[in-house]
């Protein structure tokens, strides 16, 4: 005789005193708990592959470089990743700078891709490209991402 209440969620089943167990009603409970786990852990929507987990276990890496003034620098990203993208900005420096005295425009804040990136900084690989140009890129805007005495923090992502 099966049980005469069922659990809310998968019906199993739930004796009282009176009921009798048999054989085939623990038989049919276990194979509704492993039809249920096995449809649960299978279950792509709702549980993360191994590589997608290791992007979340190492979603970014953060380093910060020191602005030489060279026009063109090559800095080694040392993440365990190869990034896909990233962000620059210089530390105690807003985003843009204008120099109204000089008529020019200082930009800190670059985006860079493997994919492609903003004027004055790319990517490939773990290689990170900044650049300090002595003239203007474009009208009275420079790209100041390797000033002399300014550091910078950089984020990758994978």
């Amino acid at each position: 005789m099966s049980s005469t209440n069922k659990t809310q969620n998968l019906q199993l089943n739930s004796w009282l005193g009176s009921d009798v167990p048999q054989m085939e009603d623990f038989n049919r409970d276990n194979v509704i708990i492993d039809s249920a786990i096995s449809s649960h852990g299978s279950n792509a929507d709702i549980h993360l592959t191994a590589s997608e987990r290791q992007k979340w276990n190492n979603p970014y890496f953060m380093f910060t470089y020191y602005g030489n003034g060279s026009a063109s620098r090559s800095i080694t990203v040392e993440s365990s990743f190869v990034p896909k993208w990233g962000i620059i900005f210089a530390v105690n420096k807003t985003a843009d700078v204008t120099d109204f005295n000089n008529k020019a425009d200082y930009n800190y804040l670059a985006f860079v891709s493997s994919s492609g990136s903003m004027q004055g900084a790319s990517l490939s690989a773990k290689q990170l490209t900044v650049t300090q140009p002595p003239s203007a890129a474009l009208g009275n805007e420079y790209k100041a991402f390797n000033e002399v005495g300014v550091t910078y923090v950089c984020i990758m992502f994978a």
